[in-house]
């Protein structure tokens, strides 16, 4: 008699979860990369894009602050005026001079400008009037103070320079970002220069606010599209967990299953061909295995018949037996001579029994 080898559900079952799993999994790395790429390149643009307006507003508010300096003030300011005993200044030239740089950081209150001249050692710049000496002296630059520069593209003496195109750097007076631009006098001649410096803060600050609203925004679009994934994943492997389970119960001998939900769709695809083909097969399988059995109960039956013939005649055929067939004859002839006797009596036998 043959029995269906029952499938083993265990193991199907990891596979279905493995498939599901390997779906949201490659959907997932797959979004994951493209979202990362994306996400990079949208901050290093929009990063760029706010570096270029600061350096669009660095480069109006020094258009505007190099027109309002006054260069021949700015130029007798560094000849003739004198440091108070705090390093800066009481001249009224010097206050005039603040004022402006007031005025401009009103208007712009991330800029922080002040004015310099050329002074006569190489690359050596004097600083003039500095704006911090209203808001904090410690990073106040005195009045007269000399600097070396590291070149002379740093100046702005004769031409707008921007340091280190943009990116922040550190000095002895904090994080900055900076860009100068010449001073001219009455006569159009280039006497000095003024500079212009964004804390680095600021720029950090727009790097942060575009990060965490990058990473909002991708993260709730991500989110979303996560669930997308799984649901769509369910979608996919459902009709295939479908046809696994029905084989495990095929496997078991149950053939009644019905996978015309499957095989019979508007729109049809390689599933509902699956399912189709899979539902004649099953058919086809169920015949096999009922002829089969049909097949083997008649064998069996032509087995048991052959077995019981053989059994007989090794009954038959052995000594044991042959025995009991002469004893059999032996004592059939015994009992037909005695009634053969009792039916016709010899006179010696009547002669023998009483009168």
């Amino acid at each position: 008699m043959i029995t269906a080898q029952p499938a083993n559900p265990q193991k199907t079952g990891n596979l279905l979860i493995g498939l599901r799993l390997k779906v949201l999994a490659g959907f997932t790395l797959i979004f994951s990369v493209v979202f990362a790429g994306a996400f990079y390149w949208f901050l290093g643009f929009a990063t760029e894009q706010a570096l270029n307006r600061i350096k669009q507003d660095l480069l109006d508010t020094l258009n505007g602050a190099a027109a309002g300096v006054d260069g021949d003030e700015l130029v007798a300011l560094y000849t003739d005026g004198q440091p108070n005993a705090d390093g800066f200044s009481d001249d009224p030239r010097y206050l005039h001079q603040i004022d402006w740089l007031q005025q401009i950081h009103d208007l712009e209150p991330r800029a922080w400008p002040y004015t310099y001249v050329k002074g006569i050692e190489q690359n050596e710049v004097i600083f003039i009037a500095d704006l911090w000496v209203r808001y904090d002296t410690d990073k106040a630059a005195p009045f007269k103070y000399s600097y070396i520069s590291g070149g002379s593209s740093y100046l702005g003496l004769s031409e707008l320079s921007l340091k280190d195109d943009l990116q922040p750097y550190v000095d002895e007076f904090g994080s900055w970002i900076s860009a100068y631009m010449p001073v001219k006098n009455s006569q159009g001649e280039l006497v000095g220069a003024i500079g212009v410096d964004f804390e680095a803060n600021y720029v950090n600050q727009v790097r942060q606010a575009i990060l965490d609203k990058v990473v909002l925004a991708f993260g709730v679009t991500y989110g979303v599209l996560f669930v997308l994934v799984y649901i769509a994943s369910g979608i996919l492997t459902r009709p295939i967990i479908t046809l696994t389970r029905a084989a495990e119960r095929i496997g078991e001998g149950d053939y009644k299953q019905d996978l015309s939900h499957l095989a019979h769709v508007r729109l049809p695809d390689e599933i509902s061909t699956l399912a189709h083909v899979f539902t004649i097969m099953v058919g086809k399988v169920y015949q096999r295995e009922q002829t089969l059995i049909q097949q083997v109960q008649e064998l069996r039956i032509e087995i048991d018949e052959t077995k019981r013939k053989k059994q007989v005649s090794e009954i038959v055929d052995s000594e044991f037996f042959q025995e009991l067939q002469d004893k059999s004859r032996a004592m059939r002839r015994r009992r037909a001579g005695e009634e053969s006797e009792s039916a016709n009596p010899t006179p010696e036998s009547r002669a023998d029994k009483p009168a």
